[in-house]
């Protein structure tokens, strides 16, 4: 093939390095195109109906179809990938591999094979990085070896992925932490910042793909922003993107300009945000997740507010990377608000807001209907957003943000319960200072 070559010598002549990539065990349908002829000469490489997750979404005609996902149990299946690795970093000339762990770690085991699966999974690791080793030395230089995993230990640690041994053994010279269908601002990548100090192992946070968050289609590009500033802010080395097409899905050519902001912490300070904290974007994917919240790190949100007359309520963690006291001293900064979508809101419940231990009036709320509440038709269902002017006060801070909502008193003659579903922190700027500078006494 000629295109990708050309391309990689394009990237090479500009000094800039080009990689590959190859996704673990992808399982998309049938329908999004042709199968490999390994594939289809051995369905007895599939987990299928033994599949070790328990999770399947029904398909179009509302049966759970055998899961299409190849076993890794298998030593052929694990001999046929890595000759598509070999074959891939063989013909081209990249500087380094990905291994895509994401697509789709869950299912690459039958329920009688799973408790190998962190054994089977090391070794293959192994071979690899002794395969891309001996691929550099023929080229005479190294390749470099990258593995794109779900952002938290927690679900590496489930998923089989022994991240540390990786890391003590060498077999890898970067980590790529994801989310995996939506965007969001609280991955803990700081954890694998630590888990990497003193080593030469980098570590690329990759916080966005083409939905969410919440029910934002596509992200907008102010929490694309915050996701990527807090991702810096917890000293990654570099930011990758995955599934960015949105620009060319919905015509939104402007989006394309993260790509001049996000490659350094300095070109996405003081331009706009939006901190959200929100459940998974697309409810269906949860076919690929064995764990509460439906996904590869934990979502604070959604989460019902119990009735408690002395509180203590609910707390959630809003980690903000703007430097807010610096731009309000030098009148950049424009504005601030908190945005609280709130379910089966009655209009007679007594609640208080606290952010970082400071009190917020309820009473000077902004009432409006959500619509990040999918089902909410004509605001009939009590769905509601409360938005809050926060720019005044010295309420939100740089680092880790605490709202703390309390319920003091509902009528007890309403089922569903109070839920704080979406949480949304918007940071906006002037582009020249504005307003009267402040005269110290």
């Amino acid at each position: 093939m000629i295109w990708p070559s050309g391309v990689i010598a394009a990237a090479h002549a500009q000094g800039k390095p080009f990689w590959g990539s190859m996704r673990f065990n992808d399982g998309h349908p049938p329908e999004y195109g042709p199968r490999s002829r390994f594939c289809m000469d051995h369905p007895e490489y599939f987990v299928g109906d033994d599949c070790a997750s328990e999770i399947h979404s029904p398909g179009p005609d509302g049966k759970i179809m055998a899961c299409r996902h190849l076993n890794y149990a298998v030593p052929a299946v694990r001999e046929h990938r890595k000759e598509l690795i070999e074959d891939l970093c063989s013909r081209y000339d990249l500087d380094g591999f990905e291994l895509d762990f994401t697509r789709h770690n869950f299912h690459s085991f039958t329920k009688a094979d799973v408790h190998r699966a962190c054994d089977i999974l090391t070794d293959y690791m192994r071979e690899v990085h002794e395969q891309l080793g001996r691929v550099g030395e023929e080229r005479g230089r190294p390749l470099g070896f990258s593995v794109r995993i779900p952002g938290s230990l927690e679900v590496c640690e489930a998923s089989g992925f022994d991240i540390k041994t990786w890391l003590r053994e060498g077999l890898v010279t970067s980590l790529t932490p994801t989310v995996y269908y939506d965007t969001t601002c609280e991955l803990p990548l700081d954890a694998f910042v630590k888990l990497t100090a003193g080593t030469d192992i980098t570590v690329y946070a990759s916080v966005t793909e083409g939905v969410g968050p919440g029910r934002f289609r596509p992200p907008p590009i102010e929490a694309v922003r915050a996701a990527m500033s807090n991702a810096w802010h917890h000293g990654v080395d570099g930011i990758s993107l995955f599934n960015f097409h949105h620009h060319q899905m919905t015509n939104r050519p402007g989006d394309m300009a993260i790509l001049s902001e996000c490659g350094d912490p300095a070109t996405l300070a003081r331009k706009d945000k939006l901190y959200m904290l929100a459940g998974i974007g697309v409810s269906h994917q949860s076919r690929f997740f064995g764990m509460e919240n439906l996904s590869w790190h934990r979502h604070q949100l959604p989460v019902d507010i119990p009735v408690e007359p002395d509180g203590p309520g609910v707390t959630v963690t809003v980690p903000v990377s703007d430097d807010i006291a610096a731009a309000r001293r030098d009148r950049i900064l424009a504005s601030i608000t908190l945005r609280l979508d709130l379910l089966h809101f009655t209009t007679f419940e007594k609640i208080s807001l606290r952010v970082n231990g400071k009190e917020v009036p309820v009473s000077a709320a902004k009432w409006g209907v959500s619509w990040q509440y999918a089902f909410n038709w004509n605001g009939m269902h009590g769905d509601w957003e409360a938005s809050f002017d926060l720019t005044g006060g010295d309420w939100i801070r740089q680092g880790d943000n605490e709202v703390n909502l309390i319920l003091h008193e509902r009528p007890d003659d309403i089922a569903p319960p109070f839920t704080l579903y979406v949480l949304r922190l918007e940071i906006k700027y002037n582009i020249l200072p504005m307003g009267l500078a402040r005269i110290e006494s």
